[in-house]
């Protein structure tokens, strides 16, 4: 039976750049992402927030959405011009306003 749920790091990578890792937990079937622990929310200014993955234990990486934070990119199939059929990228979570049309 293939594993659920992932363990690894949540990583934002911000515009001087530095990189904060928290470690998380992906569930596969939703898409959502618990942190396992408190991520490092020092005072210092990082500029802006340019990226978020999730990285699990073999290095692989899962965009974040990039509107709720929380839940991972998936890839859709979604109805084209005329017959055709093309590719999307979406979050996960059916709720993100970034869903909504």
């Amino acid at each position: 039976m293939a594993k659920r749920v992932l363990h690894g790091i949540f990583r934002s990578e911000w515009s001087n750049d530095s990189i904060v890792d928290t470690f998380a937990k992906l569930n596969l079937k939703s898409g959502a992402i618990t942190l396992t622990e408190s991520p490092d929310d020092g005072c210092e200014d990082r500029g802006g927030l340019e990226r978020e993955v999730f990285i699990d234990a073999d290095e692989n990486e899962y965009d974040v959405c990039d509107c709720c934070h929380d839940h991972i990119m998936k890839s859709v199939m979604v109805n084209g011009i005329g017959h055709c059929v093309d590719e999307d990228i979406v979050c996960s979570d059916k709720h993100c306003e970034s869903n909504e049309e």
